[in-house]
């Protein structure tokens, strides 16, 4: 992270808690932001310290739990710990949900402040650029509630006091808001073309304006709609080579990099507690690894990669070993130390406890050795195959082993911090930037789109931009349909915070949720959990919400 975007999330943390602390939240219906009056706001300070706490408001709904983005989809499941917000398909997921209230209100408690930012800085010439950034943020907090929810309440303006009512208008018309704000953001001198401190800008714009436009597709079936999200993922740079390695641009030395169009900006300068006060990409997504002396990382072994994160790499391919992607996410060695895997000096030297071995390599594992006996001469091989060793060298299945107590199946290293997340046995120690959005994907965006607008053609040119960088097999035109990219979405974006969207927005979510998570059963999934429940709290403390819940709810 930049020396820019050090010192707004340095304001903005001072800021956010006096906007927010000791107001009521929006279930409360309470929007007001107690913060100092017009002759704070008249000040550079000030106004800067309100346009910054807006970008603030990333870190809260994107660094910690990402149980509705990920959570109940087919790459990830229960491990060691049962989190009971997870239950996303039974009887005891309701409208009382903790992990939607909480999605809820955070975005809404976001939203409020970019209103805040929008309202503090017009007829002033000089904040145009801070307010433009303010609508870009009211967009993305937006379109992320309209792919959870569908319709929710449309608040474009600050209010001073409290709320009696909020309306719920249709999933439509809140992407019509969406795309008008992005159509003219996109374009507007007020937004950098494009950003790499970590602010809104142009590029981000087209990126999230051709996802508008392929989500809001799928609602209206207008061939338009797609036409116009390849337009705009153009716009935003899809289309062309993508030339960092997959394992470098998600490592600390990526940050930074043009690819990214956006994300959420961490640095330890930047908050209170290093140890406590990062985010928990790092932490999730893997087995529990064992306590800090035996020299890995805390993880919380909560959404645990399922069988098919791993086979998906073997699929669409007929030579996975070829995809970079596979070992630039999993951390298949698992050595005396988690991190010996990043010391060059280390890194063939330092004995490999475990080797989690993926299906097509089993044949191989005698040559695995040989490459380097002194590190991997007594490693345990971990097979990740459907019934296949364990830790102890026992038959197990997959299954069984995501419930193991430690070390179980083979975690992501993906979103690893070397830096500050080594430094700190904690769960929130990682300083690692957050990508929100970048041209990998919208470069499949774009694919999407060429597949409903009946474009393989299309979609394959993109796809293999992609895949290219990967070295993976290069896609074929006839190969494209919506499980190929769903496929390959899998592979580029796993743990980016896509995936129940994806699911819900193609109408794959039951067949694929279904078929790989071994959580769920057949039948299970049925036609209203492609919506979350709007949360109880909201509808009776909101009138206006009454008799709107979403259907089965």
């Amino acid at each position: 992270m930049n020396m820019i975007m050090k010192k707004i999330y340095i304001l903005a943390a001072v800021f956010s808690f006096a906007a927010l602390t000791g107001c009521s939240d929006f279930l409360d219906q309470e929007l007001k932001s107690n913060v100092p009056g017009p002759d704070y706001y008249a000040t550079e300070n000030g106004y800067e310290s309100l346009a910054n706490a807006a970008y603030s408001s990333l870190r809260t709904i994107y660094g910690g739990d990402p149980w509705l983005f990920e959570g109940g989809t087919d790459l990830f499941a229960t491990g060691r710990t049962t989190v009971n917000v997870c239950d996303l398909y039974g009887n005891a997921f309701t409208s009382a949900n903790d992990a939607v209230a909480t999605f809820y209100t955070d975005h809404y408690k976001a939203i409020s402040l970019a209103n805040e930012t929008i309202y503090w800085g017009e007829n002033n010439t000089s904040r145009a650029g801070r307010i433009a950034e303010a609508r870009g943020l009211r967009a993305l907090y937006y379109l992320n509630l309209v792919q959870q929810f569908g319709g929710v309440p449309l608040v474009k303006e600050r209010v001073s006091g409290t709320m009696t009512s909020a309306e719920r208008v249709s999933a439509e018309e809140v992407y019509n808001f969406i795309i008008n704000e992005l159509t003219e953001l996109s374009t507007s001198s007020n937004l950098a073309s494009n950003a790499t401190d970590g602010r809104f800008n142009q590029k981000a714009a087209y990126h999230y304006l051709a996802k508008a436009y392929l989500s809001r597709g799928y609602l209206t079936n207008s061939t338009s709609d797609f036409q116009a999200a390849i337009t705009a993922a153009k716009a935003a740079g899809a289309g062309q080579a993508l030339t960092t390695p997959f394992a470098t641009l998600f490592s600390n030395a990526g940050e930074g990099n043009a690819e990214v169009l956006f994300y959420v900006g961490y640095s330890a300068e930047t908050v209170d507690d290093p140890k406590d006060d990062g985010n928990k990409q790092q932490a999730h997504f893997c087995s529990y690894l064992d306590g800090q002396e035996k020299g890995h990382k805390y993880t919380s072994s909560t959404l645990t990669p399922t069988l098919w994160m791993h086979e998906v790499f073997n699929t669409n391919t007929t030579n996975p070993a070829q995809d970079e992607r596979y070992e630039g996410t999993f951390m298949t060695e698992l050595r005396k130390s988690y991190w010996d895997y990043y010391d060059e000096d280390k890194k063939n030297t330092s004995p490999v406890t475990y080797y989690y071995c993926p299906s097509w390599e089993i044949a191989n594992i005698d040559a695995w050795r040989a490459e380097y006996p002194d590190a991997r001469a007594n490693a345990q091989v971990v097979e990740m195959l459907p019934e296949g060793t364990n830790i102890s060298g026992i038959q197990t299945s997959y299954d069984a082993k995501m419930t193991e107590d430690v070390y179980g199946v083979a975690s992501f290293r993906k979103f690893d911090d070397t830096e500050n997340g080594k430094t700190y046995f904690n769960t929130q120690s990682s300083m690692r930037d957050i990508y929100l959005a970048r041209l990998g994907e919208t470069n499949l965006i774009a694919a999407e789109a060429c597949i409903k607008a009946n474009d393989p053609a299309g979609a394959v040119a993109f796809v293999n931009i992609v895949r290219n960088r990967a070295k993976a097999t290069p896609a074929t035109e006839a190969e494209m349909n919506i499980d190929y990219i769903l496929n390959e979405r899998a592979r580029e974006l796993a743990g980016e915070y896509h995936r129940w969207a994806d699911l819900a927005r193609t109408g794959k979510l039951a067949e694929y949720v279904e078929a790989h998570n071994p959580d769920i059963s057949a039948g299970q999934v049925t036609d209203k959990f492609y919506l979350r429940p709007i949360p109880l709290s909201a509808i009776e403390l909101n009138p206006a919400l009454e008799g709107h819940q979403n259907e089965g709810w």
